[in-house]
């Protein structure tokens, strides 16, 4: 009796495997070009272009995390592969590794400075850096950031501008006025840029140019609620109090979502003694932005002001759940609530006030013994 064993398929050869890949590739089957690369970089284990073309390859299909080994095997077998830098700073980052998928790229450009995909993709790296820092008010870092990224890509407006901001909260207003003019000079007609400038004049408490400036930007786009809005800040901080009311009533006429133009005006309805222009427009301020918690605690307090217990005590129960630090604002709360009987709510609200006023104490304290500490050294 004869026996018949089925006979073995030869192993293919590279240049059918990469023949395949290339034709996996053409018909946009990238999982039978993977299966082909994997075949290869396992044939050519010393091969950083196979490891390139499988991490590639898992990267395009959604899988960065399987992909980065690869990357990082090309960069050893080869630490002069560019490509192989860029697709590992580039995975990096999707994996939101930021410091080290930067410096994954800023190799990539280092090896080859004249590939403007690898400059920009680093440039994106360090503003996508440079947003995270400035949401932290991390303004140095922010400031740094930006920095490297303009370094790159210096033709890129809203980058400048989110740069010019930083140095506003940095405090270098010169350095910010000057970053907004030199996109004005490419974009004269930047609305909101020359409101940033006016910005600038307002976080150095320069509110003499900040009104010179925004009134000139309100008149010449006069359905620009930013300018208006920032010029009534300006004028806030003066104490011009009509002016300042006309300008923020013009932002929310502008713009009625605006919570912070609504909470600034009942400010200065306040204290032009407007009471109920006030609630207005704290009521306002909150039904846009349901977190405002200084909106809420205003509301509070003055309704209390009026009479109305129960819309104080509403308003400053939202404001202590949205600040559960503020002692005040559970002292008033407490108040209420006693006068409304509440007993154990007011012993609560109290208790936490004089919990949060001990801990302050507290923390003063300590710091005037560690001042003493370094004085007596």
């Amino acid at each position: 009796m004869l026996l018949f064993l089925p006979l073995l398929a030869p192993p293919q050869s590279i240049q059918e495997l990469e023949s395949s890949a290339r034709k996996s590739l053409a018909a946009r089957d990238a999982n039978g070009a993977l299966a082909s690369y994997q075949k290869l970089a396992q044939l050519v284990p010393t091969s950083a272009a196979y490891q390139d073309e499988v991490g590639f390859l898992l990267a395009a299909t959604n899988r960065a995390s399987e992909a980065i080994p690869y990357f990082q095997r090309a960069t050893e077998l080869d630490g002069d592969m560019a490509q192989a830098w860029y697709h590992l700073g580039a995975a990096l980052l999707i994996k939101q590794q930021k410091d080290a998928g930067i410096h994954a790229l800023q190799k990539a450009v280092q090896l080859a400075p004249g590939q403007a995909q690898y400059r920009g993709h680093l440039a994106s790296a360090w503003e996508s850096l440079g947003q995270s820092y400035q949401q932290k008010k991390q303004w140095t870092k922010a400031r740094d950031a930006y920095r490297q990224a303009l370094a790159l890509n210096p033709n890129n407006n809203a980058l400048r501008n989110s740069y010019g901001l930083v140095l506003v909260n940095s405090g270098d207003t010169p350095g910010a006025i000057a970053e907004f003019r030199r996109i004005l000079q490419r974009d004269p007609n930047n609305v909101q840029v020359q409101v940033n400038i006016g910005y600038a004049y307002i976080g150095a408490a320069d509110y003499k140019d900040a009104i010179k400036h925004l009134s000139n930007v309100a008149a010449a786009h006069p359905n620009s609620a930013s300018a208006h809005y920032d010029l009534g800040v300006a004028y806030k901080q003066t104490d011009d109090l009509p002016h300042a009311k006309a300008e923020l009533a013009r932002t929310v006429q502008l713009d009625p979502k605006l919570a912070e133009a609504h909470y600034l005006l009942g400010l200065a309805h306040v204290d032009s003694g407007e009471p109920d222009k006030a609630i207005d427009q704290f009521r306002a301020a909150v039904a846009q932005r349901s977190d405002y918690g200084d909106a809420w605690f205003e509301l509070g307090t003055i309704l209390k002001q009026q009479g109305d217990a129960g819309g104080a005590i509403d308003a400053l129960r939202h404001s202590v759940a949205l600040d559960p630090t503020d002692a005040g604002a559970f002292n008033s709360l407490g108040l209420l609530l006693r006068r409304k009987g509440d007993t154990a709510g007011a012993k609560a609200a109290f208790d936490k006030a004089a919990a949060l006023r001990a801990a302050e104490a507290k923390q003063k304290e300590r710091k005037l013994e560690r001042g003493a500490a370094r004085i007596s050294r």
